[in-house]
């Protein structure tokens, strides 16, 4: 295997890997990255790593072909020829990376997530992301610090048919200090439980 061919091997395995780190990490301890007054969801990222680390593998093999179209051996680093198993596990990483990118994107699709306004005296913003299915729906709230790029999840609450409080103006936010107070109301015919939220800021 020439180097250009093992690195791009070694990065397409890296992402994937990555993939299943950010997904896995993600469900355990949620948060969504946010850049300026965007947030990136966790199906996006996933997407991203996946499309890229395929990408890399199938340079990879076109790498190889090409070394051995100029009679270069077959065989592997060091003259032995690799080993089934691996690419057995690299073909059980690309799979369980496709499908665990799929299912977060599947999910981030019924989503909605709104950096809002105002920040605190020293910069912590709240953000929110809603989901919405059928008569039902959820939302969760995130803390990120000032500066910060990543925001822990802070609060959850619940919605009625599939009603999107935050989304359609349906809120307040304010500030004592470095803790705020989010309010989400309801549409009067959906509730929304619960509405108030204490907000303490990472770092604050």
């Amino acid at each position: 295997m020439g180097r250009a061919q093992a690195i791009a091997r070694r990065g397409g395995i890296a992402l994937l890997a990555a993939t299943l780190v950010l997904v896995v990490g993600t469900v355990v301890r949620p948060a969504v990255l946010v850049l300026g007054d965007g947030v990136t969801s966790v199906g996006d990222a996933a997407t991203g790593l996946v499309g890229g680390g395929l990408g890399l593998l199938v340079l990879a093999r076109v790498l190889g072909r090409v070394e051995r179209r100029r009679g270069a051996s077959p065989l592997g680093e060091g003259g032995h020829r690799r080993s089934p198993g691996r690419g057995l596990g690299v073909g059980l990483l690309v799979v369980g990376a496709g499908a665990v990118a799929a299912f977060a994107w599947a999910l981030d699709s019924t989503s909605v997530a709104v950096v809002l306004e105002p920040a605190s005296a020293a910069g912590c913003r709240v953000v929110v992301q809603e989901h919405s299915f059928l008569m039902g729906g959820r939302g969760a709230v995130f803390a990120l610090p000032a500066d910060g790029l990543v925001a822990p999840r802070v609060s959850r609450y619940s919605m009625d048919d599939g009603y999107r409080p935050v989304d359609a103006g349906s809120f307040s936010l304010t500030w004592t200090g470095e803790r705020g107070y989010l309010e989400v109301s309801g549409s009067g015919v959906d509730p929304v439980w619960p509405r108030g939220h204490e907000i303490d800021c990472p770092g604050g």
